[in-house]
């Protein structure tokens, strides 16, 4: 296990396909996470990521491959909670980046149930990686090398007979420069420039808070525009489907009533034209044979001979009294169940006629909801929740 040193570089880059679309040092990237700097060319975007710990000498030590979601304001998921630290220190090594490198990946993760938030990179990935780093635009290690300049200065060296005499020199030279009026011009510079970077600092306070209640204001005119927009949406469609729903109740009705009409001229029919088929059934009763028929969502069904013309006037109604449901609700489930598509209006009025699952029980099938697609029982609810 390898551990994070005080002089390693911790930073986060960004991938853009194959390329490095931004990088940030992790004290950045944290303020991300934390919601104060919002990346709003990722709105509502799952980027691809890279936490990165980086030698002095750029070289890399180690990598992990992270997902990033961002929402549509170019926020990070506040759930997000990949251990990228844990992960780059529990990393196996692998001869990647020019060197050996410890890499957490999908294929290479070191805690399992963290592997679904990595992802795996391709070598022009890696490529581009590297050379990010080795362009060192974030201007890693400067500090240390102008230290390691300093350093390298050769140091006065003073003989211990001649320190009297350098040093009396020396002091002679430090309080002729430093006479009382210049500390105090300086001094007073010094306080002005203080003073003109407060007065700064206030100034973009104040500009702060103004663009903060300016976002709030914004955000409450595009909430209130879109909740006018969405509710006179949902009247415009209530509007049209109830429109359509009186136009299947009056359909309804004309079809219950031809089927009632046709249920008497049968009976007249039966009885006027055939009556020799009435002396056959009896026939038939009298030799103990049963009629039996098979429909869905029932079965096997013995018919009583004093039955059988209801039954024949309207099959589908006999076998729907028998489900203890209407010949509407069971001839809809027919219909759903022989070819399921959603059976939703849409905006011109027009049956949607999407591809949906079927539901095989007759017991399950809720018309409005078992033939219709998800985003009709999503409009559906709202229309409810409204009501």
């Amino acid at each position: 296990m390898g551990e994070i040193r005080a002089d390693q570089h911790q930073l986060v880059v960004f991938f853009e396909g194959a390329e490095v679309s931004r990088q940030m040092l992790v004290e950045e990237f944290e303020s991300v996470l934390d919601g104060f700097v919002p990346l709003v060319d990722y709105s509502g975007r799952r980027c691809q990521c890279a936490f990165l710990l980086v030698n002095p000498d750029l070289s890399t030590d180690a990598a992990v491959f992270f997902h990033l979601n961002f929402d549509v304001s170019g926020r990070p998921d506040l759930h997000w909670n990949t251990p990228i630290k844990q992960l780059a220190s529990q990393a196996n090594t692998e001869h990647s980046l020019g060197s050996s490198v410890r890499i957490a990946s999908y294929s290479n993760c070191s805690i399992a149930w963290h592997q679904q938030k990595l992802w795996e990179p391709f070598p022009e990935q890696l490529e581009a990686l590297e050379r990010r780093i080795k362009e060192n635009r974030l201007g890693l290690g400067q500090l240390n090398r102008q230290h390691s300049l300093t350093s390298e200065i050769p140091a006065l060296h003073i003989d211990e007979g001649e320190a009297p005499l350098v040093l009396t020199s020396l002091a002679s030279h430090v309080q002729s420069d430093l006479d009382e009026p210049v500390l105090e011009k300086q001094r007073k510079a010094f306080e002005q420039q203080i003073n003109l970077q407060q007065l700064e600092l206030a100034k973009l306070r104040d500009q702060n808070s103004d663009l903060k209640l300016q976002l709030k204001h914004l955000e409450n005119r595009f909430q209130k525009s879109i909740y006018d927009t969405v509710s006179q949406t949902i009247e415009q469609r209530e509007v049209k489907w109830q429109a359509k729903l009186r136009q299947a109740k009056l359909y309804i009705q004309q079809q219950a009533r031809q089927i009632k009409d046709l249920e008497s001229e049968l009976d007249q029919d039966l009885s006027a034209n055939h009556p020799d088929q009435t002396s056959q059934l009896k026939q038939l009763q009298a030799r103990g044979v049963k009629l039996q028929v098979d429909h869905p969502g029932i079965g096997a069904v013995h018919i009583p001979y004093d039955e059988v013309v209801e039954y024949l006037a309207a099959p589908l109604v006999y076998v729907a009294n028998l489900c203890g449901v209407s010949a509407e609700v069971y001839g809809a489930w027919l219909k759903h169940r022989h070819k399921p598509r959603c059976q939703g209006f849409d905006e011109a009025g027009s049956i949607c006629n999407m591809p949906i699952d079927a539901v095989r029980e007759l017991a399950e099938f809720v018309p409005g909801r078992s033939d219709f697609c998800i985003r009709h029982q999503c409009l559906d609810e709202s229309k409810e929740s409204l009501a």
